[in-house]
């Protein structure tokens, strides 16, 4: 062969381009086809292929927003359940990216040969279209590259596989595991929970030292929060196992039964005070119920007088201590050779009587209610007992802050709750007294010591919270449709060629003549020669007269 050098300067032509050097592209194999042109036997091929890979997007994406729904509507959940939905979705994550990057390799190593029998090419531009499936080979075709087509479909390509990457790693940020404020999780066994000590009213968490006048005293303090706890309606009544509500009502009043009720709290065990934010209501509950009757004053009713007259048969009553326009609750506690009738009810240890005097200078009326604390309800193991004493005290708090002995009154202006004028209506009477006892009995639950039982523990959970999920189903839309229309498209416009071998060996003898042409000039070497020839020396992928595709030299 003549030396490359020899040609004048300026000269184009190329040493692959030499007639002398010209031999048979069209290297010697067989001449079996194995799809002709444009047949549907290749095009099913591809498709194939391209379903299989399409299948498993599918597939994997299905079971990401599968796994999604399940535990997003599985509401409250453990730490191991938030740990196994993350693990099945990283699972997922990876293995959708694997697949979209290999579907996308495939679809690229298709789309070469529709791209080389478009036009003529340089060797240079060849071999990078021939590394399709390598991204870097693309950024250096589309930093090469001279037709700002080729730039483009490289670049759009670039970033169609940025962009699918992107949008598997984005599914992530659509979600999110919140602390879940609305629910409690509940341990499948006992262990140990916190509860409050109900067999005292305690002035303190460390007090020690009770006294009589101690406990009436903090008892009738816990009572007058029992508004600020709150009272609503017995159909509202919270259900076992509910967060406890801070917000809420504490009381539950139900005017057919004449009581109110309230729910004792479990907490978790290092809980300091009575409730925690993860505590959770209970089974056991405690009622209070009252019987009322009411009188009218018939003299000495405007509170100017310590002894009233009462009609319907009761006579004289005395009040130690009254007020004009107020409401005086008072409670007998006699020492002997008193002529006062003690406030403990006959039959009953945990029932007290308390009377009410409502002075006005036109409508006066008095009042006597039985007011009962009842026994802690589905409380087998008496974890929230109370006791008969502490009961009594709660029944009668309304009237009472100490006095052993004597009458005790606690007076109440007309313009406060406890001392707004009811005009007769013994019901209103006894509800307002019945609330005052149970909110002594809830004030205690609150703020008494805490004791260790054993129970079902409340605590902290989780809730999966798709907080973007226009953007996640949207997402996931995308990667399988965009997938699926991306199959269907390089499968029609690679059936317009026959497409080429992707193993090393066929491909070689794809390659055979162009390599033979390239060592005869460079002598093997990657030098300036050979960088000369793959870029002046032109090819195109097209059917040869045997029928066979070649990449024919020009």
């Amino acid at each position: 062969p003549l030396p490359t050098n020899t040609f004048p300067a300026g000269e184009h032509q190329s040493f692959l381009n030499d007639p002398i050097n010209k031999f048979d592209h069209t290297f010697t194999t067989n001449s079996f086809v194995p799809y002709k042109d444009n047949t549907g036997r290749q095009l099913r091929h591809i498709l194939i292929g391209s379903s299989s890979r399409f299948l498993v997007t599918a597939a994997l994406c299905a079971g990401y927003l599968i796994a999604t729904v399940v535990w997003r509507n599985k509401g409250v959940q453990s730490e191991n359940q938030k740990r196994l939905y993350n693990t099945i979705s990283t699972g997922i994550s990876i293995s959708l990216s694997l697949n979209i990057a290999s579907s996308f390799k495939d679809m690229a190593l298709n789309m070469r040969w529709p791209i080389l029998s478009s036009k003529k090419r340089s060797l240079e531009e060849i071999d990078l279209i021939l590394h399709a499936d390598s991204m870097m080979k693309l950024g250096k075709l589309a930093l090469t590259a001279k037709s700002p087509a080729v730039i483009l479909t490289c670049l759009s390509w670039l970033l169609i596989n940025i962009l699918a990457q992107a949008g598997v790693a984005v599914l992530g940020l659509t979600y999110s595991w919140d602390t879940d404020y609305s629910a409690v999780l509940k341990s499948h066994h006992p262990g140990n929970i916190s509860v409050p000590n109900m067999d005292h009213f305690y002035p303190g968490a460390t007090y020690r030292d009770l006294s009589v006048q101690d406990e009436e005293y903090t008892a009738h303090v816990y009572g007058g929060l029992a508004r600020d706890f709150g009272v609503d309606d017995i159909v509202n009544t919270p259900k076992y196992g509910d967060i406890y509500n801070n917000s809420a009502a504490m009381f539950f009043q139900d005017y057919s039964k004449s009581s109110l009720e309230y729910t004792f709290l479990n907490s978790p065990a290092n809980t300091l005070g009575g409730f925690d934010t993860f505590s959770m209501y209970s089974e056991r509950t405690i009622n209070v119920t009252y019987k009322c009757e009411s009188h009218q004053v018939t003299a000495n009713g405007n509170g100017t007088s310590h002894n009233i007259t009462v009609g319907d048969g009761i006579g004289e009553v005395y009040v130690s201590h009254l007020v004009e326009e107020s409401t005086s609750f008072f409670t007998n506690m006699p020492s002997n050779g008193t002529h006062l009738v003690n406030n403990r009810c006959d039959d009953n240890n945990r029932c007290s009587i308390v009377e009410a005097f409502e002075a006005s200078a036109t409508d006066p009326w008095y009042y006597k209610c039985n007011i009962t604390v009842g026994k802690t309800r589905n409380d087998p193991s008496n974890d929230s007992w109370v006791s008969d004493n502490m009961a009594f005290l709660a029944a009668s708090s309304i009237a009472q802050i100490g006095d052993e002995t004597g009458q005790e009154v606690q007076i109440y202006p007309n313009g406060s709750y406890w001392g707004m004028p009811l005009g007769g209506d013994a019901t209103e009477m006894g509800m307002t007294m019945s609330t005052f006892a149970i909110g002594a009995i809830g004030g205690a639950s609150m703020y008494n010591p805490p004791k260790l039982v054993k129970g079902i523990v409340p605590s902290q959970g989780f809730q999966l919270d798709v907080g973007h999920q226009y953007f996640f189903y949207t997402i996931i839309g995308l990667i399988v449709g965009c997938h699926l229309l991306f199959c269907t498209i390089v499968a029609v416009l690679a059936n317009r060629v026959t497409v080429g071998p992707d193993g090393h060996l066929a491909m070689s003898l794809l390659l055979r003549p162009i390599a033979d042409s390239l060592e005869g000039v460079s002598g093997g070497r990657k030098n300036n020669a050979y960088k000369n020839a793959t870029k002046r020396t032109s090819a195109k992928y097209e059917k040869a007269r045997n029928g066979r595709w070649i990449l024919n030299i020009t």
